[in-house]
């Protein structure tokens, strides 16, 4: 069955993370540069950013509460600084610039274009504090091609929990039996969404699919949504 709606993932979904960390990294080198010797490269940095980031989801185990504040936190400790900023100094450059420096997933914007301009809803359901998953949205374009973004925050549970898959749901005014949802994560997108009565779509590349796990449709970029939908019966 065709879907009416087609809901997303944001980090390694529509924004690749790693290369969105990667031109982080140059304006992270460009504003603490002159702090800094010169053979730490932005590749350095971007290194230890990917480090203590794990894709979005942090380091299992971390103590801190937040993945940009264990970002942070290893850029004050780990760095040679010849004058140290603070963390809270690193955690505001971080916010302040990460959506900016962010870089879509290739084809994601175009994507979504020919998705709304064939009549599907779209939105975004992400796991994060509202204004980060806002800021990153409004960095990449993305907030004027859907309908919704739904934040674990707003949602009040974090994916696979249901809550938030519903909620977007409910403000396309989709049934969920006729949503589909893409994301890169096996247990919190795929998992999460058919707990919703979603039909998922695994986008491979970031993440093992678990053994544990069932069957599932895959595919390894966005633009492989076009003929997966055009195969669907328009009822």
């Amino acid at each position: 069955m065709r879907p009416l709606a087609l809901l997303f993932d944001l980090d390694n979904t529509l924004a690749h993370r790693g290369l969105s960390i990667a031109s982080y990294a140059r304006r992270f080198a460009a504003d603490f540069g002159e702090r800094l010797p010169a053979d730490v490269t932005s590749a350095a940095v971007a290194g230890l950013i990917d480090e203590r980031d794990g894709g979005g989801y942090g380091v299992p185990g971390s103590p801190f509460p937040t993945v940009r504040d264990d970002v942070a936190h290893a850029l004050a400790t780990r760095l040679p600084w010849s004058d140290v900023p603070t963390s809270e100094a690193l955690t505001r450059h971080w916010f302040a610039h990460f959506p900016a420096c962010s870089v879509e997933m290739p084809g994601a914007g175009a994507l979504l274009d020919r998705l709304a301009a064939d009549g599907l809803r779209l939105a975004i359901v992400s796991n994060g504090q509202e204004a980060s998953r806002r800021a990153l949205a409004r960095g990449l374009g993305l907030d004027r091609r859907v309908r919704t973004l739904v934040s674990s925050e707003r949602a009040g549970a974090r994916k696979p929990d249901a809550r938030p898959f519903l909620l977007a749901a409910e403000e396309l005014d989709v049934a969920p039996q006729r949503c589909w949802f893409v994301g890169d994560h096996p247990v919190n997108d795929v998992a999460g969404a058919h707990a919703a009565g979603m039909r998922a779509i695994w986008l491979r590349g970031f993440h093992d699919w678990p053994a544990t796990l069932a069957t599932h449709t895959t595919i390894s970029a966005l633009d492989e949504l076009d003929a997966l939908i055009g195969t669907q019966d328009a009822t």
